[in-house]
């Protein structure tokens, strides 16, 4: 009679169970590398500085970013692609000025990659704005008009003038003979006005928008 073929054990390291299936899923999702191309607000925890940052490529577990100002491995930072949506995390590598963040807790990638839209609430998911103190031109009714740029976004600004402008007018923001853009009022207090660009700065406009000045 010939033997019966040996039954391999519940515990046998050769067997795949369920649940080795969904971890291996799990790391596999975790270790997938979305690479994008989108503007973060880059911000040290401890000291509250900010900076410019462009975003390459994104997994649940982290970033490689493109920064504008010196990190060191071990800097807890927070990472910003949407204006109320900051994600924590600490450096771990560093190749010049590309950086790579591991976040303190996974993400959900398709959620923070979502464009901005209408929340729950009815507004409207922003951009990152930088804080901003900055002299610049307003052209108003052919008239010159100087403000104070407070924060900034690829969107629009933050405006302080002295000077009453009408709800819905455009003007023009200038921030130096070769840097502007046209823009419209969205809203207005005593001193306080929101501008909404009628483009999309790029991503030098608005590195030398935050530099320049």
């Amino acid at each position: 009679m010939e033997p019966k073929p040996a039954l391999i054990s519940e515990t046998s390291p050769y067997q795949v169970t369920d649940i080795d299936a969904a971890n291996d899923a799990d790391r596999r999702e975790h270790n997938r590398n979305i690479k994008v191309m989108r503007v973060a607000r880059l911000k040290d925890v401890k000291l509250h500085a900010e900076c410019l940052g462009m975003v390459r490529d994104v997994s649940s577990g982290g970033m490689k970013i493109d920064a504008d100002f010196p990190l060191e491995i071990g800097q807890t930072i927070s990472v910003a692609l949407l204006d109320d949506q900051e994600l924590n995390g600490g450096v771990v590598w560093i190749d010049g000025k590309t950086v790579g963040v591991k976040f303190d807790q996974p993400i959900a990638v398709e959620q923070i990659l979502a464009r901005p839209s209408i929340k729950t609430d009815g507004r409207r998911a922003r951009l990152p704005r930088f804080k901003v103190n900055k002299t610049v031109q307003l052209a108003y009714n052919d008239k010159p008009v100087e403000a104070k740029l407070m924060d900034l976004s690829q969107r629009g600004a933050k405006l302080c003038s002295d000077s009453k402008l009408k709800m819905h007018s455009n003007l023009l923001v200038r921030l130096s003979p070769t840097q502007a853009v046209r823009a419209s009022v969205k809203w207005q207090t005593t001193n306080m006005l929101g501008v909404e660009f009628h483009r999309l700065l790029s991503v030098e406009e608005l590195s030398v928008w935050l530099k320049e000045g």
